[in-house]
Order: structure tokens, then C-alpha cells, then sequence
């Protein structure tokens, strides 16, 4: 799988008030080699503030946002910025970026939660939706106020022209260096645990840190290579400094009992 030649990722850049991950994009001569490749770094995402993107080298890339009842707004950027709109309504929209070279097509998916007036519709149609040829969903998206957590397994169906794909390899890298790697089942759903790679927790102390992961695949057909990307936040998993935290309970109560039972014993010396 060629994943370090052909990349297309768009990711949540910054708001006035909290910045967002950046996409840093490389270019090379030739449009075999002229795809959009980025590395990014996850930081937490303002609730209701506007989510903006970078997409470099994106000129003649097709960019919808599609909505919970599975209309769509066509969104183009300019200057290599993107800024995704409100569209007043609750629930996950998805973000959908595609780039056709003829014998190459690449394809982007970023789920993303907008708040507003109750959307009616279940995030369940949005995933079944025919997105692009190849695509990769989860299976399923994280509740509103659930994220991905290091350290937990997530499954993703893989999906060529709405149909399950088997047997493809998949691969998964983080923003903090992880990479791994996976092939999908008879019935195209893939399990991947999500790295538990955040470094230098400190004991007793709540972690909000976040990072990127990007699942992708390729797959070819009639002469045709499809690549295709699912980007998403990761945060880190609460028993992480829970599990800290009770370890220095534990230890603060076995040195308080140690300290008494020491007292008492001298006391009857």
C-alpha cells in the first residue's frame, strides 16, 4: 500500500479562540506523485467555534459537507484555507474531499459533530450513505459526548461502491508516530485498538491532550487505484490518570497504616 505516496487528509486547523490540528503538505514534480500528504498534531476542538481547515495542493479536489438528512453543501477553498460553515443543525455531518487523476482517485472522510436545532435524523443514515467509491466508516462514530480513547478498540467497514470490501489491508498512524496495520474481514469491518501513545502523564493529573489518527486503504479495480483516508481526533483514556491516581491512594494509605501500626507498636515496646 503505497500510504506515504498517495495522502489526502484535510484536518481542523484553528478557531479565534483554540487552535486545532494543522496539515502541512508536501509537493513533488508529476502528478503521480503531486497528492496531498500531510502530518498533523490533535489539540482540543472549541465546542461551538468555527472549524477551519488547511488543504494545500487540493486545486481541482471536489469538497462536500454533507448533512444528517443527506443533502450537501459543495465548499471550496480558498487559499488553501477551508472554513467549514454552520448549517444550524445537530448531529455529525461529514466532511468529504475527493481528488480524480484519471487512474488515481483519493478520497477523505472526517466525521465531524455540529451543534443546533434537532436534526431528526440518526447518524446511522449518514454512515450507510454512498459517499464516495471507496470509503472507510466507522462502525460505529462516537456518541456525541464520547470520543476515540487510546486504548480502545473501534471497528471501521471498509465499503467499495456500497458493498463490503474483504480482504483489504488496512493500516493506522497517529500524529504521535504509532503506525500499525490490519486486513478486513469476509465482511469488510476492520478491528483496530487505538494506540495508547501519549507520553509523560504526571500522577493525579487530569489529561486533555489529543492527537490524530488516519486509517487508510487502497484498493484497485479495471486499472483504477482507489485510496481512500479516515481521519479522527483521539483523546487520552481517563484510566490512565485514574489508574495513577490510585495508585498514589493506595500507596498514601499503606504509608499512613505502616506509619500508625509503627507508632502503636512502639507504644506497647
Amino acid at each position: 500500500m503505497k500510504t506515504n505516496i498517495y495522502t489526502l487528509i484535510a484536518m481542523l486547523l484553528l478557531s479565534p479562540v483554540v487552535q486545532i490540528p494543522e496539515v502541512a503538505a508536501q509537493t513533488t514534480a508529476g502528478p503521480m506523485d503531486e497528492s496531498l500528504s500531510a502530518k498533523t498534531a490533535g489539540a482540543q476542538q472549541h465546542r461551538r467555534g468555527p472549524k477551519r481547515f488547511l488543504l494545500k495542493n487540493g486545486d481541482g479536489a471536489k469538497i462536500d459537507l454533507w448533512k444528517p438528512d443527506l443533502s450537501t453543501l459543495p465548499l471550496t477553498a480558498e487559499h488553501g484555507s477551508l472554513t467549514l460553515p454552520r448549517t444550524g443543525v445537530d448531529n455529525y455531518h461529514a466532511l468529504v474531499v475527493e481528488k480524480d487523476w484519471g487512474y488515481l482517485k483519493e478520497a477523505l472522510i472526517r466525521y465531524q459533530y455540529m451543534h443546533g436545532k434537532p436534526s431528526g435524523h440518526s447518524t446511522r443514515e449518514l454512515t450507510a450513505a454512498e459517499k464516495t467509491t471507496f470509503e472507510i466508516v466507522p462502525e460505529p462514530v462516537p456518541r456525541e459526548h464520547q470520543h476515540y480513547r487510546s486504548g480502545q478498540s473501534w471497528n471501521f467497514l471498509l465499503r467499495y461502491r456500497g458493498a463490503p470490501a474483504a480482504h483489504v489491508p488496512v493500516s493506522l498512524e497517529t500524529s504521535n508516530g504509532t503506525e500499525l496495520s490490519s486486513v478486513s474481514d469476509r465482511n469488510g469491518i476492520v478491528s483496530l485498538r487505538i494506540p495508547d501513545d501519549f507520553s509523560l502523564l504526571e500522577a493525579g493529573e487530569r489529561d486533555r491532550r489529543s492527537a490524530e489518527f488516519t486509517v487508510s486503504a487502497e484498493t484497485e479495480d479495471a486499472g483504477v487505484v482507489y485510496q481512500t483516508r479516515l481521519s479522527a481526533e483521539y483523546r487520552v483514556n481517563p484510566s490512565r490518570w485514574q489508574s495513577l491516581e490510585l495508585g498514589m491512594y493506595v500507596t498514601g494509605v499503606g504509608l499512613l497504616a505502616g506509619g500508625f501500626l509503627g507508632r502503636k507498636a512502639a507504644g506497647h515496646a
